[in-house]
């Protein structure tokens, strides 16, 4: 079985305080054909640097450090980077069970066979 790219999306907005436990739960997904873009919206504290290590340990996660233009823009942009057929959106204060992005992945391969 083929395994369909799954983009997942984390905007953020200085959240160096959660964003290691965020981007270590989707790492740790046992569904492994993910991208994972981080988009750093301008933080003013040190979001940047924290993420700039989490990517320097996982190949599929690309980073994004941009101006602040708020969290639909940051959104947009997200989905305007994305590869997967498929895209999730995560918070920067969110953390993933480790079969959720697997979960996921199956019901919307169900639905789309319907």
């Amino acid at each position: 079985m083929e395994f369909p790219l799954v983009s997942i999306i984390v905007p953020m907005y200085n959240a160096a305080g959660c964003i290691a436990r965020c981007v270590k739960s989707i790492c740790a997904q046992s569904y492994k054909s993910i991208e994972i873009i981080l988009l750093n919206d301008g933080s003013k504290d040190d979001t940047l640097s924290v993420c700039r290590a989490l990517a320097a340990q996982d190949h599929r996660i690309a980073l994004v450090d941009k101006p602040n233009s708020g969290a639909a823009d940051t959104r947009n942009q997200g989905l305007a980077l994305a590869h997967g057929r498929y895209v999730q959106f995560v918070d920067s204060d969110d953390w993933l069970a480790p079969d959720s992005v697997s979960y996921t992945h199956l019901r919307a391969h169900e639905t789309s066979q319907d």
